[in-house]
């Protein structure tokens, strides 16, 4: 099954949650490893492309297929080609697929379908990472999470850090979006539960904020 909001995953909890998007950046970092002569090891990354097993293992699907699709299809349908720059300067990099990642963190936190946030076209920006950043702008970060995640107690803070990887991971300006391997290392450090030494979460958002 995929990881959008189908019977049996509705309320998933928030270790279930962190497992997935764990394994969906490891996932893309072995794809970058094994496909490194490709721009975009992925290029259509999103919820319905990630198949889970039985213990919600993620497997990633659809992947390296932009060589060998029509150009017009592609830049009609896949992921990549509704990134920022791309919608401004018709262009990919190495960076566009941590755009994607991004999006697929904010999915799962929130429980919103970006595709309810996007607007068709170029020049669109009102996408779901434009609404996470317009709520954290205005100081309503509680809002962003999905009301049905269980499993929070103890988890909060770890559940805003990776909220603000995402946010970095989504940086309209490329230069200072992160690469694939700074978002890997800081979800990779990520916990289920605070600790009690747990560093100030705000340090990962200031370079993602719109």
């Amino acid at each position: 099954m995929g990881i959008g909001r189908g019977p049996g995953q509705l309320g998933l909890d928030w270790p279930t949650r962190l497992k997935i998007i764990k394994g969906v950046a490891n996932g893309l970092a072995y794809l970058y490893n094994e496909l490194s002569n490709l721009t975009l090891p992925h290029g259509h990354l999103k919820s319905s492309n990630v198949l889970l097993d039985h213990t919600f293992e993620p497997l990633l699907a659809d992947y390296g297929l932009i060589p060998v699709v029509n150009k017009d299809h592609a830049h009609q349908f896949m992921v990549a080609y509704k990134s920022p720059e791309f919608s401004q300067y018709d262009r990919t990099t190495r960076k566009t697929n941590v755009w994607s990642l991004g999006i697929l963190v904010h999915e799962r936190l929130t429980g919103k379908f970006p595709g309810n946030y996007l607007k068709q076209g170029k020049g669109g920006n009102a996408d779901l990472a434009t609404w996470v950043n317009s709520v954290v702008r205005e100081e309503w970060t509680g809002e962003v999470f999905d009301k049905d995640m269980k499993g929070t107690r103890n988890g909060e803070g770890e559940m805003l850090k990776l909220l603000n990887i995402g946010m970095c991971c989504c940086e309209w300006n490329i230069e200072r979006r992160w690469d694939l391997k700074e978002a890997l290392e800081k979800i990779e450090d990520l916990k289920e539960r605070d600790s009690d030494n747990a560093e100030d979460y705000s340090s990962y958002g200031s370079e993602g904020e719109v």
